[in-house]
């Protein structure tokens, strides 16, 4: 492929891009495919990026990505736009080791994404351009030196370009300003920083000075993989009945894929290659009802289940089999696995609202698909609906949580000495180690973060020393809830917002149900035999934040309104 073809990004070309792009279905009308099933038949827009597609290839018209901004931002990358070329290439074309050492070197350099705007990413694809056409003659160290006063140049014309006062005395520096969207690494090549010189020298030093660059030794150095050490933990899995179980007299009137996109505003419905009709008849007629149960507790429109149109479905298309479920922010799809899917759909749906929302909030003007949980929300929000989500996730996070500590054998002594009051404290409180702590958060101790474990362990060597019982672990106060401590103890991954959140989300719709004497084991379950789920008194206060944020919510009229949600 013609690697230059990529940068004629407002021209009518096209680009070939590998398949795993998210292209908009420009089909009109209802699509079937597969159709010689019953029910296992894609149908509506095609969504791409599944596994039946990472084989194919798809065109782009780059002059209309822009229509698209999401697509835009997962397109326009150092990834995709350099896919095709290989360092190893360069030998071939007589580059010296030291040479092509240097490229891979600046490359490196280059930012992944330029910021999130049409411009930046404009400007970002004429300088991928620009770099790899002075590049592409830089054969040798003369050469290479050549090019890199060049470069040198053409960032110092940029630089001047952000200052007003030197635009108006050389307007033509503007044409010079998409230097800048390569990344504040790319120009700390030329500049000096806070840290010293200008990294240019370091480059040339390292390339073409050391042994590393010689020899054409490093395109053959394979990358050391960084080793986890992981926690041996007890992992967590759905407790989920082994057929549905749906409490409700209220038909959905789905019986085919078609009618998820009929009654529900469905974008588009995929299945994979390899789930038969029997099991898509029952995800089919299972989805159905869980949606119609979604909505009318949630008092919204069918049509705001897809978020009007924005949201896909697919069923054991795009998962790996070894989650139930996942979402996809990039293309706004959620995946139900064929065998495994069953409980997690409310789960899913709450990421897709998380990221709808904020996407809502910026009148979908952002590229980069990003949580209203973690994330400032744009001014498309009104503001009551942003007061009542942050009171909710501060709910989900705050409280009076106690962290469990296992008190180690063989006791260890105490690091420190601490004023007698607080020594006191523990006979105070009847030598109950947890109880003297709860005093000690409430009280004016001052305790730092760091006192509060060895204050426990000298609480444990009191109890030893005066021959009473030492128990197995104690508990630290803190201003966290234990819904968060929780998912701390778990690992990364489940105490992000957005997992707090969306756990949060289906503990209260499983609550709803319940109040209402309904059930719905396809939409959720087993929120309420403990694991990563807020519990007691915390889970009454966090459904009550729900209930706020979701009145405030249909309030504001942002689900009845199919215009807000017109991209």
């Amino acid at each position: 492929m013609n690697q230059l073809s990529l940068f004629d990004y407002f021209p009518n070309q096209n680009a070939v891009l590998s398949a795993n792009a998210l292209v908009p279905a420009e089909t009109k009308g209802r699509v079937h495919r597969n159709s010689k099933n019953s029910y296992v038949y894609d149908v509506g827009e095609e969504l791409l990026g599944a596994k039946k597609h990472l084989s194919q290839q798809s065109r782009v018209d780059w002059s209309k990505i822009e229509e698209n901004p999401s697509v835009a931002y997962q397109m326009v990358c150092k990834n995709e736009l350099l896919k095709d070329f290989d360092l190893r290439s360069l030998q071939v074309e007589g580059f010296t080791s030291e040479a092509a050492f240097a490229i891979k070197l600046i490359w490196a350099r280059v930012c992944q994404n330029p910021e999130d705007t049409p411009q930046k990413r404009a400007d970002y694809i004429q300088g991928i351009g620009a770099l790899q056409s002075i590049l592409s003659g830089a054969k040798d160290e003369d050469r290479m030196n050549k090019a890199f006063q060049m470069l040198k140049e053409a960032l110092y014309q940029a630089r001047l370009s952000t200052y007003s006062h030197k635009i108006d005395e050389q307007p033509e520096l503007v044409r010079s300003q998409f230097w800048l969207a390569l990344g504040d690494r790319f120009q700390s090549l030329f500049f000096s920083t806070r840290r010293g010189r200008p990294g240019l020298y370091n480059l040339i030093q390292k390339a073409f000075y050391s042994e590393q660059g010689k020899d054409w030794n490093w395109l053959n150095t394979s990358r050391v993989k960084k080793t986890t050490i992981k926690e041996n933990k007890e992992k967590w899995e759905r407790l989920v009945p082994e057929e549905v179980v749906r409490k409700s007299n209220e038909p959905s009137g789905v019986n085919k894929p078609d009618d998820l996109i009929d009654i529900f505003g469905v974008r588009g419905v995929q299945f994979g290659n390899w789930v038969q009709d029997v099991a898509g008849r029952y995800h089919v007629l299972s989805c159905g009802h869980a949606l119609n149960d979604l909505v009318g507790l949630l008092d919204i429109p069918n049509m705001a289940a897809s978020f009007h149109g924005l949201l896909g479905l697919a069923f054991g298309a795009r998962g790996s089999g070894s989650a139930s479920a996942h979402y996809e922010p990039g293309s706004n799809i959620m995946n139900i696995t064929k065998l495994r899917g069953g409980g997690s759909l409310c789960h899913e749906w709450a990421h897709a609202l998380d990221f709808n929302l904020y996407s809502f909030s910026h009148q979908f003007s952002n590229g980069k698909p990003l949580s209203l949980t973690g994330h400032k929300p744009g001014n498309y929000l009104p503001r009551n609906v942003g007061i009542a989500f942050t009171e909710l996730m501060k709910i989900i996070k705050e409280g009076d949580g106690v962290k469990r500590v296992i008190v180690p054998d063989p006791l260890p002594s105490e690091e420190y000495q601490y004023r007698a009051r607080v020594v006191e404290l523990l006979e105070m409180n009847n030598y109950d180690i947890d109880a003297a702590m709860q005093v000690l958060k409430n009280g004016n101790f001052n305790v730092k973060p760091r006192m509060w474990n060895d204050i426990g362990l000298l609480y444990c060597n009191i109890l030893q020393r005066k021959g009473l019982e030492v128990p197995d672990s104690f508990g630290v106060p803190t201003d966290e809830s234990n819904f968060l401590l929780d998912a701390r103890s778990r690992g990364p991954y489940w105490k992000r917002d957005h997992e707090l959140f969306a756990r949060a989300f289906e503990s209260w719709i499983e609550d709803e149900l319940h109040t209402a004497q309904l059930d719905n084991s396809y939409l959720v379950t087993g929120t309420k035999f403990g694991g990563p789920y807020p519990l007691h008194e915390e889970r009454e206060d966090i459904n009550d934040a729900f209930r706020n944020w979701w009145q405030t919510l249909n309030d504001s009229g942002i689900f009845h309104d199919d215009q807000n949600w017109n991209r």
